[in-house]
């Protein structure tokens, strides 16, 4: 029996849900992360380091599902396709 694929993983050209789900990640996880590193209470220390962790984990999850999403529906040869697609061990 085959399973099927889910579809973010096997990226449609044109797809722009990767996309649609790291703004979201990203707006769920970015303000939470800026407030508790700036309004932090003295007694909050034991809860504040695991949130830290788990928002920084959405940041980061939300800037790799947009760049995900750039790469899938950018164009060859315009800019945003340049960029998501560096050229690593090219002469």
């Amino acid at each position: 029996m085959k399973w099927p694929k889910w579809s973010i993983v096997t990226g449609i050209p044109g797809d722009f849900l990767p996309t649609l789900l790291g703004c979201i990640f990203l707006f769920i996880s970015l303000p939470g992360f800026v407030m508790l590193l700036v309004n932090a209470d003295r007694g909050s220390a034991a809860l504040a380091w695991p949130m830290l962790v788990v928002l920084a984990a959405g940041i980061v999850l939300g800037a790799g599902f947009i760049v995900f999403g750039i790469r899938l529906c950018a164009c060859p040869g315009s800019l945003p396709y340049r960029l998501t697609h560096p050229r690593l061990f090219s002469r």
